[in-house]
C-alpha cells in the first residue's frame, strides 16, 4: 500500500496572521483619520469639538473586528498546523509498515491454509519467516512451527479416522466395574446379546468416556477430544500415547498460526489509524 501524498504548505499560510492583524491595524487607522481630518462645522453656541472619549468610542467596533478577525487567524493557524502534524505522522506510519506488512499477511493465510492440510509446509514457512517485520514472529511461536514444518502433522480428519481404529481396543481393556463375577455375568450377557437373546449391557462409564472423545471428534473440536482422552483411565493411556502426542502438535501449530495472524492484523490495524 502506498502512503498518500502529503499536499505542501500553501505559500501563503505564514503571512495570514500577520496580514490580518495589519489589516485590521489599517482599518483603525483609517476610521481615525477619518474622525480627526473631518470638517469641523461652524461652532455654534454650545458646540465644542469632539473629545478623546468620542473618538476612542468611534474606533472602538474598528478594534473589535479587528481583535475578532486575529483570534479567528489564530485559531484557523492552529487547525492548520495539528491537521499537517496528523497528515505527516500517517504518511511516516504508512511508509514505515509499506508494502512488506501486506506480503506478511498474505504469507501467513498461505501458511495457514497449508497447516490444515497434512502435507509439509516448510517452504510457505520460510516465506513468511523472510517476509516477517520485526517482533511479528515471536521466537517460541517461530520454534513451534519450524519445528513441525519439514514433516507435516496428520489432518483434524486423519486424527479422527485413527482415533476410530483405536477405539475397539480402547473399549476391550477399559476397566470393568465390579468384582470377577460382575465382570463375568457382563461378558455371559453380552454373548446372549450377541445372538439376540438378551438386552446388551449397559456401557461401563470409561465406555461412554471414549464415545465422548470420538463425539467431540466430530464435532471438530480437537482441543475438547484431546482433554476427554488425557482424563481416560491410567491403563489407556499407553495405546493413546501417539495419538495425543499427534493432536497435540496440532493444536500448538493451529495456536501459533492463530497467534501471527492476530499479530499482523494487530499491527495493520495500528499503523493504518491515525492518532
Amino acid at each position: 500500500m502506498q502512503a498518500p501524498a502529503i499536499q505542501p504548505k500553501p505559500a501563503w499560510q505564514p503571512f495570514l496572521l500577520p496580514g490580518l492583524a495589519f489589516a485590521g491595524g489599517l482599518a483603525v487607522a483609517a476610521v481615525a483619520a477619518t474622525l480627526l481630518r473631518a470638517p469641523l462645522a461652524p461652532a455654534t453656541a454650545g458646540e465644542a469639538p469632539p473629545s478623546l472619549v468620542q473618538i476612542e468610542a468611534a474606533i472602538a467596533p474598528a478594534l473589535d473586528a479587528a481583535r475578532r478577525a486575529e483570534e479567528q487567524a489564530s485559531r484557523a493557524e492552529a487547525q492548520a498546523v495539528r491537521a499537517e502534524a496528523a497528515a505527516q505522522r500517517l504518511e511516516g506510519s504508512l511508509a514505515q509498515r509499506g508494502p512488506q506488512g501486506d506480503r506478511f499477511l498474505a504469507a501467513a493465510l498461505l501458511l495457514q491454509s497449508s497447516v490444515a492440510t497434512a502435507r509439509p509446509w516448510l517452504r510457505e514457512y520460510q516465506t513468511m519467516a523472510d517476509l516477517a517485520p520485526a517482533g511479528a514472529l515471536p521466537r517460541p511461536v517461530a520454534e513451534v512451527l519450524m519445528s513441525h514444518a519439514a514433516r507435516g502433522l496428520p489432518s483434524e480428519a486423519e486424527l479422527r479416522e485413527r482415533f476410530s481404529a483405536l477405539m475397539p481396543q480402547l473399549v476391550a481393556r477399559a476397566p470393568q466395574p465390579g468384582g470377577f463375577f460382575d465382570q463375568g455375568l457382563g461378558l455371559l450377557r453380552g454373548g446372549f446379546a450377541a445372538i439376540g437373546l438378551t438386552a446388551p449391557p449397559p456401557p461401563s462409564d470409561q465406555e461412554v468416556a471414549i464415545g465422548a472423545v470420538a463425539q467431540q471428534l466430530r464435532r471438530g473440536n480437537l482441543a475438547g477430544a484431546v482433554a476427554d482422552a488425557s482424563a481416560l483411565d491410567a491403563s489407556l493411556q499407553p495405546l493413546l500415547a501417539g495419538w495425543l502426542a499427534q493432536a497435540r502438535a496440532r493444536i500448538a501449530v493451529e495456536q501459533a498460526v492463530q497467534e501471527t495472524l492476530l499479530r499482523a492484523l494487530s499491527s495493520t490495524a495500528t499503523t493504518g489509524r491515525p492518532s
